[in-house]
């Protein structure tokens, strides 16, 4: 069995896209944020595999499921930091029978859609294989359960990785060279957390400026959702956030 693992965080004004909040307020970064999320998420179940949205803070889960609906298995992250949360989640989706898993954030919400079975289907002849961010990091891993990797999230590695930073993707592959890990690359996809970044991914998605705007919050519908968040999701994918 083949499942996708989607980290999400809350859409509360202030607490997501910090850096990019800076630049363009806390209330349009909540919006994007959002957007982001519904986005991916429409990607990822376009591939009619078991989605589990892997969430923070653990006290918001009512909100979640009632933000998002009942098609999703949901999860609260679990430990210290960003690689103990996903090295839970992996092993989370491995004791549930996956297979094989391919886990994503939402900062790079339109990467190609293809990417996410591509990924699954590398290991068949991989052990690890990741979406290389244009910042150093990474918005996308999966793994099989028969060669589950530990070390790619810091487990035994000295020093660790260092999380949100640009190094993240060197000493991942470091780490797994050092274990005898194959690993697979895949194309490398910009993710959005600062100015720059939502600059060319509004070149791609005109439609998404109105976020901006604070008349946005206006399109919300009752369940705080916002309307055709996800107009283009059939056209992108999703991430693995090494940031906020």
């Amino acid at each position: 069995m083949r499942r996708v693992i989607v980290f999400l965080k809350f859409p509360e004004p202030g607490a997501v896209k910090t850096r990019l909040a800076a630049q363009i307020g806390v209330a349009a970064a909540a919006r994007l944020a959002r957007h982001f999320a519904e986005q991916t998420l429409a990607a990822a179940a376009s591939h009619g595999l078991p989605v589990t949205i892997c969430f923070a803070p653990a006290r918001r889960g009512p909100e979640f499921s009632s933000w998002l609906g009942s098609g999703y298995d949901y999860a609260p992250q679990q430990g210290a930091d960003l690689g103990q949360r996903m090295l839970h989640a992996f092993a989370g989706a491995f004791a549930r029978g996956a297979e094989r898993a391919v886990l994503v954030g939402t900062d790079a919400p339109d990467r190609p859609v293809e990417f996410l079975t591509e990924a699954l289907d590398r290991l068949d002849e991989h052990d690890v294989v990741l979406g290389p961010a244009l910042d150093g990091g990474y918005h996308l891993i999966a793994m099989r359960r028969g060669s589950f990797a530990p070390e790619a999230f810091g487990s035994g590695v000295p020093g660790g990785i260092d999380w949100g930073t640009p190094r993240v993707l060197a000493q991942t592959l470091d780490a797994l060279r050092r274990a005898g890990r194959t690993t697979y690359l895949l194309p490398p996809w910009r993710d959005i957390d600062d100015k720059a970044g939502l600059d060319d991914y509004l070149e791609r998605h005109p439609e998404a400026a109105r976020l901006l705007s604070d008349d946005a919050s206006s399109d919300a519908d009752g369940n705080g959702k916002i309307n055709d968040a996800s107009d283009a999701a059939t056209d992108g994918g999703a991430p693995c956030a090494t940031k906020d």
